[in-house]
């Protein structure tokens, strides 16, 4: 019996989590390229969309900015007062996470679970470009730390990551249409390819903490997946009824990436860990949101 498209996916993240934390030197020689990994699987993922689609969301961006809203300011507020309040150690770490855009993976989510394709991606440019301003303000007020967030490297990655795969996926539909076929009919096994090194990327990074401090790695694994619920439950309650797949994603699905490499930098790896660790309940809820949706 051939395997499902769940199962080879939920065997694919776990494999790659396992391998990334068991051999950290594996990592070590895919992690440099993880802009060419997410990019392909941006590319693999936006090939599906036309940019018309994006042009009209932004034309009627009603849904786009309370999103983006929600997002930026009065989720990361919130979660900062509630984590303030029920356990101060993991305030600073999940009020950096719960305000960083819109993740650069969302669209490989959106094309498994369902849902508003254009909208996701639109949520994708406006909180890469606004977050720069918004996220370093709002840890200042509340926080008292200072650091900065480079707008042009932020916009570069958005380039690179974001609009290469868009615009190359529209080239290769007219220049390379046997290409743009094959990618399209094959995209999710390609797809769950670059998901692997991306996996493995992140969690070689990560691997010392399961050998360290189990305590402290439990206690972020379980306020991942308390976070990744929070955002998700905001996400679906602030959404219209035809765009609830598309906000939960977008709300829930954040470039933690981004969120680990400048945490390390400004307030240290104990930071940095949670958004790191927020990598499981990234893959492991995809399966879980796509039963939910299917029953809405």
């Amino acid at each position: 019996m051939r395997p499902s498209n769940d199962a080879i996916l939920a065997c694919a993240i776990a494999g790659s989590m396992i391998v990334g934390v068991l051999m950290p030197q594996v990592g070590l020689i895919v992690e440099p390229y993880l802009l060419v990994w997410l990019g392909m699987l941006l590319f693999l993922n936006l090939i599906k969309m036309e940019v018309s689609d994006v042009i009209t969301t932004f034309a009627r961006p009603k849904s786009l900015a309370v999103l983006a809203i929600v997002k930026l300011l009065a989720l990361p507020v919130g979660m900062y007062a509630l984590t303030y309040a029920l356990y101060k150690p993991f305030a600073l770490p999940v009020l950096l996470i719960s305000g960083m855009s819109t993740g650069l993976g969302a669209p490989f989510v959106v094309n498994i679970v369902g849902g508003r394709l254009p909208l996701v991606v639109g949520m994708i440019i406006t909180t890469s470009l606004v977050v720069p301003f918004v996220l370093p303000s709002l840890t200042y007020a509340l926080v008292g730390s200072e650091f900065d967030l480079p707008i042009a490297n932020m916009i570069l990655l958005l380039v690179a990551a974001l609009f290469i795969p868009l615009f190359g996926g529209l080239a290769a539909k007219k220049k390379a249409p046997r290409v743009s076929a094959f990618a399209y009919k094959n995209s999710f096994y390609l797809s769950i390819l670059f998901a692997i090194l991306i996996n493995i990327s992140m969690f070689s990074k990560l691997s010392g903490l399961f050998f360290s401090d189990q305590v402290f790695l439990m206690q972020n694994i379980a306020a991942t997946f308390l976070c990744f619920a929070a955002f998700a439950l905001v996400g679906y309650a602030v959404s219209p009824k035809n765009e609830k797949s598309a906000g939960t994603i977008a709300t829930s699905y954040v470039n933690n990436t981004l969120v680990m490499v400048f945490a390390s930098q400004f307030f240290g790896p104990q930071v940095a860990a949670l958004a790191g660790l927020y990598n499981i309940p990234y893959y492991a809820c995809i399966l879980i949101i796509k039963k939910i949706t299917r029953h809405n």
